[in-house]
């Protein structure tokens, strides 16, 4: 009996410590301390490299200029970097600002009244991304702020927050919208507007309210183009687009550059479609609309006319 219960001691230790020695051996604190820090390098490490990739990638390195400032249609393209590449864009603007021909947008500062500190700052940095997208197009405007005062908050927060702001080539006045421009050359953007823009020429002034409303009042730039006698348009956002499946805000409201990208690339590809697509914000819930056969058959008459 004795010798039963020696073997089934033995084996419950043979059995304990075979467990124990499968079971992995805790590691000590410095050691966890020093993996986490590891570990955390590497993902500092990583994120410095995805960061400078994408400013690589969203960095020019060539630039479009016309060989000559009175010939449009000829074109060189100058390789550039930094500061070469602001000079020369700007050089570019400077001559742009200059011709009575180029295509016009303008942003009306009239609404500082009715802004925030706060709203106002956001407008600050959203004439500067305007300014950014003007300078980098391969078919610039003259981006005009009209009701500009240099001494308004506007004006500070433009400086504050843009740096060199006073040395960019954009057009100010101090004027009304409709006393700087021709009533019947304008074009009031509006997601209020009772017309919606179908086409754009070069001829018209197209204006972009200056008013970041963060508590959406409606009908503000539409009830300024009512009382100036001003055509309201809206973009053809509901004619292109339809609610996504996958939800969204579904709203017309963007932003100030968001509008002056969507113009400056239409300019460009003429393509309402790939225009609204590719600066319409996803969250907003708008897709492109699926072709029907009436469509198909309306681009194929148009193909076989031209």
């Amino acid at each position: 009996m004795s010798s039963e219960l020696t073997s089934l001691v033995l084996n419950n230790e043979n059995e304990s410590t075979t467990v124990e020695s499968t079971k992995p051996k805790r590691l000590p604190r410095s050691a966890k301390k020093r993996l986490r820090y590891e570990r955390i390098c590497q993902q500092r490490k990583q994120t410095r490299k995805k960061k400078k990739s994408h400013a690589s990638s969203k960095h020019p390195s060539s630039i479009i200029l016309p060989s000559d400032s009175s010939e449009i249609l000829t074109e060189q393209v100058i390789s550039t970097t930094g500061k070469m590449f602001k000079r020369a864009a700007n050089e570019r603007l400077a001559e742009i600002n200059q011709q009575e021909t180029a295509p016009v947008i303008c942003i009306d500062c009239a609404y500082n009244q009715s802004m925030s500190g706060k709203e106002i700052a956001s407008l600050a940095r959203q004439i500067g991304r305007c300014y950014s997208s003007n300078r980098r197009a391969t078919k610039p405007v003259r981006l005009t702020l009209t009701n500009w005062s240099n001494e308004s908050l506007l004006a500070q927060e433009c400086r504050r927050v843009n740096s060199g702001f006073d040395n960019y080539p954009i057009i100010l006045s101090d004027k009304e919208i409709h006393e700087y421009y021709p009533s019947e050359r304008l074009i009031y953007l509006s997601p209020n507007g009772d017309k919606v823009l179908t086409e754009i020429t070069e001829q018209n002034v197209f204006v972009i309210g200056g008013l970041v409303d963060e508590s959406v009042r409606k009908n503000m730039t539409f009830q300024v183009c009512q009382d100036k006698n001003i055509t309201c348009y809206r973009l053809p956002i509901e004619t292109h687009m339809e609610h996504s499946i996958d939800g969204g805000t579904f709203n017309q409201i963007l932003s100030i550059n968001q509008v002056f990208d969507i113009l400056l690339s239409y300019m460009i590809t003429n393509d309402w479609k790939q225009t609204l697509k590719t600066h319409i914000p996803e969250r907003k819930g708008w897709v492109i609309k699926k072709e029907t056969e009436e469509d198909l058959n309306v681009d194929k008459n148009k193909i076989e006319t031209n």
